[in-house]
């Protein structure tokens, strides 16, 4: 049995390669070894995707921006309402919960990663002119992270109008005066 690490121990344990260097074991085909750690990095244990559970373990709470909702569960998440269920825009987790009536609500995880209005909101911005039935223009839409969130908010009485064009964003930005 080896002792823990840091109560010496001692003795050879394969070749070195300088100072930092904890070596390789003889047999691992030039890889580190992990020292019983679990698997190295990028290697998943089990099967699934992880994340929000739905069901009765996760509550949901409005936040206080119209139109944006906290789940509650094992992590908190900020989440919007989908307006398409079951649908999936870039991958992003989905988290459903059941009313009192036992209907089905689904909500998609914003992640604000992914999203510097998400990233605003949870940061503690006073206000998003973002709420339901607004019009919206959304320019520089990119991959539609942002937007399709921004879509779910203003909901089936909103509008959001979106522009990805680098030209137009040039041509509207050589037109206003520098400082």
């Amino acid at each position: 049995m080896r002792p823990p690490r840091g109560c010496g121990g001692g003795g050879f344990r394969g070749r070195s390669d300088g100072p930092g260097d904890r070596g390789r074991s003889f047999g691992d085909g030039g890889r580190r070894d992990r020292g019983g750690r679990g698997p190295g990095k990028g290697h998943r244990v089990g099967r699934g995707r992880g994340g929000m559970k739905g069901g009765s373990k996760v509550m949901v709470e409005p936040h206080r921006h119209q139109g944006v909702f906290i789940a509650k569960g094992k992590e908190d998440a900020l989440v919007t309402k989908n307006m398409i269920p079951r649908e999936v825009v870039y991958g992003e987790k989905r988290v459903s919960v059941k009313n009192e009536d036992g209907t089905k609500i689904e909500y998609r995880v914003w992640n604000p990663f992914r999203s510097k209005l998400a990233a605003t909101i949870l940061g503690g911005v006073d206000s998003v002119w973002i709420v339901p039935g607004a019009r919206v223009l959304y320019l520089g839409d990119a991959s539609g992270t942002t937007v399709s969130h921004v879509s779910d908010v203003v909901g089936p009485t909103g509008v959001v109008y979106y522009k990805n064009d680098r030209l137009l964003l040039q041509s509207f930005c050589d037109g206003q005066e520098k400082p």
